[in-house]
């Protein structure tokens, strides 16, 4: 394994810990911070290092660089567990946010309170980092483009790049982080409905996922019913005209939501769970196919109780590793289970209480689970585009967009596993 080096604004110290330790990693862990270097190191599981101020301050402010360097590391050191470290960690680094939060109140300090206060500096250097516009892209697929007219200019005007088509046709390029679907005036649509339905799961299957608001077609019920479960993330009524007060209030409204839903994209964490996937790669580069596997098992430990990795055959799905479930010997299904169909063909993460049940039950059977699998889910483990590999999890210790960094990192380790 070669020297990683990263940003801690991409992954923080706690993520780092975590795939270092899930890896088996052995070696030392430098740290950069507007406070000065900072060191940790790592074997079997455990930590070893001091709770130096630059240490505490990279822990709370995500500042920084890491350096991760593979080497031996010298006896006679005190290890602590992960988790006991993080812990001291984290309760070194409130009391210094809370020392922070006094020393903000009070007259300017003198040099020595500055020293003693190690965000001090960062605060002061916040100010003089520029911030970086970015384009975001807006897709209107609308029969009727007049309702939009007046909004196009103005959401232009705060830096989103608005698409405005006439037929749910997903665009070549790049995927736009918001999606508004504006449906035909027509009670059923005349039985297109699918063709705006496909539209939804298409933007629910990018990474991250992109919101829909679903505007108008709101007296079908069926067709609203499949909308929502499709992944819709708000519906409303289209307005009666492109003029007058409830023309102004449509617009009003929909320019609210369609911020909120973008704040809560762009905070979803998907550059982190990207960092993660990322590091995780690079620290197995030169593992070995078993190292990688139960290193892979090791880390998807900390996001669900128990867990199968499932290995893709021509004649049936075979396990090659796993933890938490009483079978001892490998568990062979034969394909045609459809959870375990529809990972392979669709490529993304599946929840099991929203499938067959009978086909989760079969499941449930060969795992020998003892109870259901309703909160369960099933990730592809791809190589290149081609799904070679699945993990079926259960027991969520997290919650579903934590997951979402499992995911990221599944998603792009079949080359390591070897299957």
């Amino acid at each position: 394994m070669k020297a990683i080096l990263g940003r801690l604004s991409d992954l923080g110290l706690r993520e780092l810990f975590r795939l270092l330790t899930s890896a088996g990693a052995e070696g030392s862990l430098e740290v950069e911070t507007p406070a000065g270097p900072a060191e940790v190191d790592f074997r079997a599981g455990h930590v070893s290092g001091q709770l130096t101020p630059a240490l505490v301050l990279a822990f709370a402010t995500r500042s920084g660089t890491f350096c991760f360097r593979p080497r031996p590391v010298a006896e006679g050191k005190e290890w602590l567990p992960q988790e006991e470290f993080l812990a001291r960690l984290e309760s070194q680094a409130q009391a210094t946010s809370r020392a922070a939060a006094l020393s903000g109140m009070t007259p300017p300090a003198s040099a020595a309170n500055a020293a003693a206060d190690p965000l001090a500096e960062l605060r002061d250097s916040l100010a003089e980092v520029p911030l970086r516009g970015e384009v975001v892209q807006v897709l209107v697929i609308s029969a009727d483009p007049r309702p939009y007219r007046q909004l196009t200019p103005k959401w232009r005007q705060q830096g989103w790049e608005v698409t405005v088509a006439d037929a749910p046709r997903w665009p070549e390029g790049v995927s736009p982080a918001l999606v508004i679907v504006h449906l035909p005036v027509s009670g059923t649509l005349a039985g297109q409905g699918e063709a705006w339905l496909g539209l939804v799961a298409k933007a629910a299957s990018q990474r991250p996922p992109a919101p829909v608001i679903w505007v108008g077609g709101l007296g079908d019920p069926l067709l609203r019913h499949q909308a929502i479960v499709a992944g819709v993330d708000f519906m409303m009524p289209a307005p009666a005209s492109e003029v007058g007060e409830t023309a102004r209030w449509f617009r009003e409204e929909l320019g609210a939501i369609a911020q909120r839903l973008l704040t809560r994209r762009s905070s979803s964490g998907e550059g982190a769970a990207e960092a993660f996937r990322d590091f995780f790669l690079a620290l197995h580069v030169d593992a070995t196919p078993a190292e990688a596997r139960a290193s892979l098992l090791r880390f998807a430990a900390t996001f669900f109780g128990r867990g199968v990795l499932f290995a893709i055959r021509d004649t049936g799905f075979e396990s090659v590793g796993g933890y938490g479930f009483a079978r001892s010997t490998p568990i062979r299904m034969s394909r045609g289970n459809s959870p375990l169909e529809d990972a392979v063909v669709e490529r993304r993460p599946l929840r099991l209480g929203e499938v067959d049940r009978e086909a989760v039950a079969a499941l449930a059977t060969a795992l020998k689970a003892g109870d259901s699998l309703d909160d369960g889910q099933v990730f592809p483990i791809l190589s290149a585009r081609e799904c070679t590999a699945l993990f079926v999890g259960d027991r969520p210790l997290v919650t579903s967009t934590t997951a979402d960094t499992l995911a990221a990192v599944l998603a792009r380790s079949g080359s390591l596993l070897d299957l």
